[in-house]
């Protein structure tokens, strides 16, 4: 249902997660959602959630203690320096920073930013040769030339000192001349920079080395936010610590071109966010090297004067609608040909489709969408004339270099990394690169279930849903590759007031209700499943908590990411295969009467108070800890039904469900205790059985009482015990008395 993800839901200690919220001061919701990602020492989280700014020392960084002195001298000496990027937003942004910062320094320096359509991508020979003409002496290439050895060969017999700062794969051969990569000769504590932040920590030692002004780089910070996010690389570590710094830098308004973009792009830069960069920023400046030529953004990024700027911003604008036109038309041609394909080719894992007419700007973003539609890697081939330029993007569980590694006897070139490369291919050999992508990905992916995942970081109640819970997960800002927003699961929702909003009816707009109350939501691109999820049906919701402005007031609202009906009812490990009725085997003939209460042991009051958010939230927030959780009730045998759909133990990873009833034979009960040592459990005990047997409860870490007492009964020590018992629970448990 909506998208057919599965849902995954690690495991969360509930222990580890309350010593968090403790400890650092944080809400539940964002401390469950740390704990499943591993983040369980206190001191460790707190200084994550407060990193910002340059964490590691340049000078770690391969070659930087040789290229910085070599700087260092062509500036004192005015030799002409040119600054080789690329034309992404991460090779525009590493250009504009590293001119602006050589040139704070006294330096002779000018930018240079291949074409797309007629250099190619990476520091080639004829540029070598065109640079040196110019009369450059120093060439410094950013986001790019860790391949270059032929380069960097021609640069050598023409006097031309090379320096190259680059995050990408190397090949077998390094180029011969100073490398300042994060990957390479293994000395830099984090290996994930950007191009951007390469450039940015080259720029940090020599402002060091030549005792400058540190507020040099305080002024191009900025640029280093926009490239780590619009690249894609992992926001954990160093890029995160750079990308909230240069954030906050960007909400100074420092950059004439980029406040000018961010208005025609409609993005308050008060409040601006990963997600903007991500999905406004990011696109125009990569529209302008996807199209035309990225001279374009990279003017807009540097410029100081507000005519040229809303001149630019405006050309990006309009480049980025055109490139979604173009986009959405290779969209359809490329799923027409994967229709077209023999059901042979499309039982293969993997894709590769080709086609005259595609622009070879954008056929990498479609690839994206390709893998989204079909769940294959693919590779998107532009054909003109006897050669192609191609795209591919990859899924969870394959990696797309190692692929493309696999066909290197079909390709002219070919490069980039687990995720998403690019090639070069002769026409000719396009059907041979098809067919061995395709038996390589199939022989990898073989036996993979290829649906999307969907993680799980917390389970939360309505209540949770609130203005201090979203500012609370805003702490993770910036969130996106590597460190994802936090998607919170809903259980057992209704929706009502669904109905159709945006163009053509896309997307949803509707309100999430639960016990608890309701909540506000938007479902983007769900517009499809509107007469599903207006039925009524029981769904589990799984979506991110975001605080909105709506006139001028706050409010909270749940953006949903994937909307699921309930699992069906099935068989549940564990659980007896027939009902608890009279064709039960080992159901005793008369119930034993009630037992004395226990001698020792808590109190109702005396529990932890988990009443106000609705019982089968906290249900499921303790089933999904991984570690079991004991659930008292009034009749086991009417109760059983939750664990055949709401809380299906195989929903969080755990062995089974048991049942401990008044109406079980004391066999059946000692085969049940017994099987509590060999697994996690989620296991139903009516109250007086509990009584009777007291050290049903060692097992559990968590213990529930949902359906509440009608006389004196005292829970026993050991488990982490709360209360969920709410005006329905004692309804119930008065129906159960009443029926005896």
């Amino acid at each position: 249902m909506t998208s057919g993800k599965r849902l995954s839901i690690e495991p969360c200690p509930t222990q580890a997660s309350a010593r968090l919220e403790h400890e650092v001061g944080i809400g539940r919701v964002l401390a469950d959602a740390l704990t499943r990602r591993g983040w369980t020492d206190p001191s460790e989280v707190r200084a994550f959630l407060e990193l910002e700014g340059s964490i590691h020392n340049p000078l770690l960084l391969a070659d930087a203690a040789i290229a910085i002195p070599l700087i260092q001298t062509a500036i004192s000496a005015r030799t002409p320096i040119a600054v080789h990027g690329d034309y992404d937003a991460d090779g525009v942004c590493a250009t504009a920073l590293l001119c602006e910062g050589l040139a704070a320094l006294g330096a002779d320096v000018r930018p240079f930013i291949p074409s797309r359509f007629e250099e190619g991508y990476g520091l080639a020979v004829e540029t070598v040769d065109r640079l040196h003409a110019d009369g450059v002496r120093l060439i410094i290439t950013v986001d790019c030339g860790v391949t270059a050895v032929a380069a960097a060969a021609r640069a050598a017999e023409l006097g031309i000192q090379l320096i190259i700062t680059d995050h990408h794969r190397h090949g077998a051969e390094l180029p011969a001349c100073p490398i300042v990569a994060p990957a390479v000769r293994g000395t830099y504590p984090f290996d994930a920079l950007c191009g951007a932040g390469t450039a940015y920590k080259l720029l940090e030692g020599l402002v060091a080395a030549c005792d400058a002004d540190p507020g040099i780089l305080d002024g191009v910070v900025d640029l280093v936010a926009i490239a780590t996010i619009a690249d894609l690389v992992p926001l954990v570590d160093e890029n995160r610590a750079l990308a909230r710094r240069g954030i906050k830098r960007i909400g100074e308004g420092k950059r004439l071109g980029l406040e000018v973009l961010l208005r025609i792009a409609k993005v308050d830069a008060r409040v601006i966010d990963a997600g903007a960069i991500g999905f406004r920023v990011g696109p125009r400046l990569n529209a302008a090297g996807r199209l035309e030529h990225a001279d374009a953004a990279l003017r807009l990024m540097m410029t100081k004067d507000p005519k040229e700027a809303h001149e630019l911003a405006e050309l990006l604008d309009g480049l980025n609608r055109r490139r979604r036109a173009i986009e959405d038309r290779i969209l359809r041609e490329a799923l027409e040909l994967h229709e077209q394909l023999p059901d042979t080719r499309k039982e293969q894992l993997g894709l590769v489709l080709a086609s005259d007419g595609w622009h070879p700007g954008v056929v990498g973003i479609v690839a994206s969408r390709v893998v989204e539609r079909v769940r294959r890697p693919t590779v998107l081939v532009a054909l003109d004339g006897a050669t192609g330029s191609g795209s591919g993007r990859s899924l969870e569980g394959f990696d797309l270099h190692a692929g493309l590694a696999a066909c290197d006897a079909y390709l002219e070139r070919w490069g980039g990394h687990r995720a998403a490369a690019g090639v070069t291919v002769r026409t000719e050999h396009v059907d041979a690169f098809a067919a061995a992508f395709a038996d390589y990905a199939t022989t990898m992916l073989t036996g993979v279930d290829l649906r999307p995942i969907q993680r799980i970081d917390a389970v939360v109640a309505l209540t949770d849903v609130s203005l201090e819970t979203a500012a609370d997960i805003a702490r993770l800002e910036p969130v996106g590759m590597g460190n994802a927003g936090i998607t919170a699961l809903i259980p057992a929702a209704e929706l009502i007031d669904v109905r159709k909003i945006g163009a053509e009816g896309r997307h949803l707009d509707m309100r999430v209700r639960t016990a608890a109350g309701s909540c506000r939501a938007v479902a983007w691109s769900m517009g499809e499943e509107f007469d599903l999820l207006s039925s009524g049906i029981r769904v589990d919701v799984a979506a991110r908590i975001e605080r909105s402005v709506w006139q001028g007031s706050e409010r909270v609202e749940l953006v949903a990411r994937t909307i699921q009906a309930l699992p069906d009812e099935h068989d549940v490990p564990g659980l007896c295969a027939t009902p608890c009725d009279a064709t039960c085997p080992t159901r005793v003939a008369t119930p034993l009467p009630s037992p004395e209460p226990l001698a020792t042991g808590l109190s109702l009051d005396q529990l932890r108070d988990e009443r106000g958010g609705g019982a089968i939230a906290e249900l499921t927030r303790l089933a999904a800890s991984g570690d079991g959780v004991l659930i008292v009730v009034a009749d086991v045998a009417r109760r059983r039904t939750m664990v055949l759909s709401a809380l299906a133990p195989d929903r969080f990873g755990l062995d089974g469900a048991l049942l401990f009833s008044r109406l079980c034979t004391e066999a059946a009960l000692d085969a049940r205790q017994q099987l509590l040592h060999e697994g996690t459990w989620i296991a139903l005990v009516d109250h007086d059985t509990l009584t009777r047997r007291p050290n049903i409860a060692e097992h559990f870490g968590d213990a529930v009482v949902l359906d509440p007492p009608m006389g004196p009964w005292l829970a026993p020590a050991g488990p982490r015990w709360a209360r969920v018992d709410g005006p329905a629970e004692h309804r119930f448990t008065a129906s159960v008395y009443a029926a005896v």
